[in-house]
C-alpha cells in the first residue's frame, strides 16, 4: 500500500508460497488495482532457487525488476533444549535462504532498493525463539 500510495509504484509482483490463495491476497490486489497499480500475485517459494529463477525469467522487459522487498517470516518456537533441525529449517528457510536467493539472483538487476525485514529478536532474543533470532541476525549480516 505504501509503495503505491506514497511512492507511485504502478507495477507490483507479489509473491508468497501460497500466492493468490494466501488469506487477504485477492482483497489486497483489488485495493491496489483500484489505487492505480497493476498487480500480479503468484505462488513462488523464494527459498527454492530454481523456482525463483524461473519467476524472475518471466518478468517483462518493459517492466524490469527495480526493487525487492523481502518480508517473509515464519515462527516455530521451541526452548533451546527442544530445538530440532525441523524447527531451524521451518524458520531459516523462508527468511534466510530466500534472502540469499533474492540477493544472488537479482545482483545483476538495476535495483534501486533491496529491502529486508528483520526483527530485534536477532539482537535481544525472545524466549523460545533462538531459531527466529538466528534467521533475523542472518538478514542483518546480509544487509
Amino acid at each position: 500500500r505504501h509503495l503505491v500510495t506514497r511512492h507511485g509504484v504502478r507495477h507490483l509482483l507479489l509473491t508468497s508460497r501460497s500466492g493468490p490463495d494466501a488469506p487477504g491476497a485477492r482483497e489486497l490486489a483489488d485495493e491496489l488495482t483500484a489505487a492505480g497499480a497493476h498487480v500480479t500475485i503468484t505462488a513462488c517459494d523464494t527459498a527454492d532457487r530454481a523456482s525463483l529463477e524461473d519467476l524472475l525469467g518471466t518478468l517483462p522487459a518493459d517492466h524490469p525488476l527495480t526493487a525487492v522487498v523481502h518480508a517473509a517470516g515464519a515462527l516455530d518456537d521451541a526452548t533451546l533444549d527442544n530445538l530440532t533441525p525441523r524447527h531451524l529449517t521451518r524458520v531459516l528457510r523462508p527468511k534466510a535462504d530466500a534472502a540469499w536467493n533474492l540477493h544472488e539472483l537479482t545482483r545483476n538487476h538495476d535495483l534501486t532498493h533491496f529491502v529486508l525485514f528483520s526483527s530485534i529478536a536477532g539482537l535481544i532474543g525472545n524466549p523460545g525463539q533462538a531459531n527466529y533470532a538466528a534467521a533475523n541476525t542472518y538478514l542483518d549480516a546480509l544487509a
